[in-house]
């Protein structure tokens, strides 16, 4: 059977690549290797520094207020990163422009940011300038009346982005954003629309806000190292404490949470309840 005039012919190699990259991201979706396995897929494509998910009500420009929901990031350095977006959401988030072009979004959409032309001062050296982050491209493609959008950022190890990868990350946004709203479905957080916030994209954290089970930040970190398939040497080196430490914060955490084991923390989050949620 002929292939049709139009088919865009493909090679071995190129559909070998294209699998490879996307089958570990659909394979993660609902977990808390999502976020990682999406920047390693984008990287092999477009390198970048740090990758963000948001997602938003999509709704007419000169409406108020806007409902942006940050899914979440991936950076080498983690921490960093965290503080950096709750900053943002506790101060910028509301007059960022940005965000009224992303809620206002009625097809796939693509924005090409440099720092440098951001007019607010504070926004540019809180946000950008902290982290070195010069260029960012914003991937946007509206669902069932939200907005998902997909932020790629360079640091100044890189140049900006050329137009050949404005173009790649276009299209890769087509395929990884659908995935990016599969992963929020499977973890089971519904948009707020009353509050701009940040969602609990992991789904421990996702777990704990739905049974309204509060862990101490150590015990959190360590389930949540957990679900990553840390051991408990590697979080005792992260964490700088024993590994006898680690396991009383362990042992606290199960508690609360009506289990026993790292088994028993898995099946919680990745068994019934990612179900139930999907």
């Amino acid at each position: 059977m002929n292939a049709s005039a139009s088919t865009t012919p493909l090679s071995v190699g190129q559909l070998a690549a294209l699998s490879n990259a996307l089958g570990p991201v659909v394979d993660s979706a609902g977990s808390s290797r999502f976020l990682g396995q999406l920047f390693d897929c984008v990287k092999q494509f477009v390198d970048c520094d740090s990758l963000h998910l948001q997602r938003a009500r999509v709704t007419p420009r000169d409406t108020r207020p806007r409902r942006i929901e940050w899914i979440g990031s991936y950076a080498p350095n983690h921490e960093h990163l965290q503080r950096t977006m709750e900053k943002y959401f506790g101060k910028f988030v509301d007059r960022d422009p940005l965000n009224d072009w992303i809620a206002d979004t009625q097809e796939v959409d693509l924005i090409h940011l440099s720092a440098q032309a951001i007019k607010d001062t504070e926004l540019r050296c809180l946000i950008y300038d902290v982290a070195n982050i010069h260029d960012e491209c914003i991937v946007v493609r509206p669902s069932n009346g939200i907005a998902y959008s997909l932020s790629a950022c360079r640091a100044l190890r890189l140049p900006a982005f050329s137009l050949y990868e404005l173009s790649v990350l276009k299209h890769l946004g087509q395929v990884l954003l659908p995935l990016a709203e599969l992963h929020t479905r499977m973890v089971g957080v519904p948009l707020d629309d009353n509050v701009n916030r940040i969602a609990p994209a992991d789904v421990l954290q996702a777990y704990l806000t739905r049974h309204a089970i509060l862990l101490s930040s150590r015990e959190a970190s360590v389930c949540s190292s957990f679900v990553k398939g840390m051991t408990t040497l590697s979080i005792a080196e992260a964490m700088g404490v024993k590994e006898s430490t680690v396991e009383t914060y362990a042992k606290r955490a199960f508690a609360k949470l009506g289990v026993s084991s790292r088994r028993g923390l898995l099946s919680l989050v990745h068994g019934h309840e990612a179900i139930t949620a999907a």
